[in-house]
């Protein structure tokens, strides 16, 4: 029986794909330090400043960072004194920044080269239910601004405990004083050094754990949360806080905050920005609009492939920055079922090991969404190669596939395949 049979509804992101995202969230890369996330979102003069997940120091890759840089963006372009003012991009900073420039009287547009608003909070109608294909959790809830946003609009949430998942195959628990082990090594390395570098020296000489440990570990707590390859990622500063503080998902998904943000903006869709001049009288946006100050809330994967230019250059230090950090690849999968095939845990929270090194996906139940069983994976590592190509039904079928065999196949076939 083909795991088809028991999917009725599926999406699938593309991030990897996605011109105006190249990526699912920043991160530092070989090199970098937490100091070019803030070199990045410094104001350019009096008339340019980015802002986004990425120029956050402590709340990167998280949407309450973003959301605090774009209203501290906005706050600053309206003290400068600016009458007119442009926002580029229409996702969770371009918004906060829009709407403090907006309820303080500054006349604002946003330009948003998607037809829809939100970024990398990606709404998804999926059998009848809204997900998200984007971000997903209320991260570090307790200190969360948009948290408190969404109990003032009386959202449901429900908790997800990252610390508690079921392992599907093997069973494995992460042995204790081993992540303090990793963080001490990448502690000690050098600003230069990659994790797999740290990685490869530890796994030479375990000590009193196993290869088999290390690995998981890393691939769970580092692979899964990052996306991005351990020869690249930063020893001392690519294995950042925040997953896993009292996280939440919005049941209906982030567009119920997006929509509340956005609504009474003057926000142009389908208008990408690709040039911006700067001079002393002001800001020109590809030859036809003119502005005091531009904010820019582009990913880091768009600013540095150059889908945007500037005139003049942005200055050495924001080059730099963009050199030293860089995007995470975390696929998603949305799944809904005619029945339960996977087993109830009290997390609701699964995570399978791939078969092959840093391959890894874990899966949220979010059945309790409206009853009908629903499954939400993410999926990292190199199997994305492979397993992210061709139509969206045929990844669908790979990835429920993978989640299928771990728990033992379906009911009454003793096999996924």
């Amino acid at each position: 029986m083909s795991i088809l049979q028991w999917v009725v509804a599926s999406a699938v992101s593309r991030w990897g794909d996605d011109p105006w995202a190249r990526g699912s969230w920043s991160l530092i890369g070989r090199g970098g330090t937490p100091r070019h996330r803030t070199d990045l979102g410094t104001p350019i003069g009096s008339r340019l400043r980015i802002a986004g997940e990425a120029t956050h120091a402590t709340r990167a890759a998280m949407t309450h960072g973003a959301y605090e840089e774009g209203v501290s963006a906005g706050a600053w372009a309206a003290e400068q004194g600016h009458a007119r003012v442009a926002v580029i991009g229409a996702g969770i900073a371009g918004l906060a920044a829009a709407r403090t420039l907006t309820d303080r009287g500054v006349w604002t547009r946003v330009l948003e080269a998607r037809d829809r608003v939100g970024g990398r909070t990606a709404p998804a109608q999926v059998g009848g239910f809204g997900f998200d294909l984007g971000a997903n959790w209320l991260q570090q809830f307790h200190d969360n601004i948009l948290a408190r946003l969404a109990e003032r609009l009386e959202l449901p949430m429900v908790p997800t405990d990252f610390t508690d998942p079921l392992v599907l195959g093997a069973p494995y628990a992460i042995p204790d004083g081993l992540e303090e082990d990793l963080r001490a090594r990448l502690a000690a390395a050098s600003e230069q050094a990659g994790i797999a570098e740290v990685l490869d020296g530890w796994l030479a000489d375990p000590g009193r754990w196993t290869p088999d440990d290390i690995r998981r570990f890393v691939d769970a707590e580092i692979v899964m949360d990052s996306g991005a390859p351990l020869s690249w990622l930063s020893a001392r500063h690519g294995f950042e806080p925040g997953v896993g503080e009292g996280d939440r998902w919005i049941v209906g998904g982030y567009r119920r905050l997006v929509d509340h943000l956005a609504d009474g903006l003057d926000i142009h869709l389908n208008r990408p920005v690709h040039h911006i001049r700067t001079g002393p009288q002001g800001v020109i946006l590809d030859e036809d609009l003119r502005v005091d100050a531009v904010i820019v809330t582009a990913p880091v994967g768009v600013l540095a492939g150059d889908a945007i230019t500037f005139d003049p250059p942005l200055p050495a230090t924001h080059r730099t920055a963009l050199q030293r950090l860089g995007m995470g690849r975390v696929e998603k999968v949305i799944l809904r079922c005619d029945r339960r095939f996977w087993p109830v845990h009290p997390a609701g929270y699964y995570r399978v090991h791939g078969p092959g090194e840093n391959c890894v996906s874990e899966w949220l139940d979010a059945t309790a969404a409206d009853g009908t069983p629903t499954l939400v994976g993410l999926f990292a590592g190199p199997w994305l190669d492979d397993l992210w190509t061709g139509p969206d039904d045929q990844v669908a079928a790979r990835a429920a596939a993978v989640f299928a065999e771990a728990v033992g196949g379906l009911p009454g076939t003793g096999s996924a395949r």
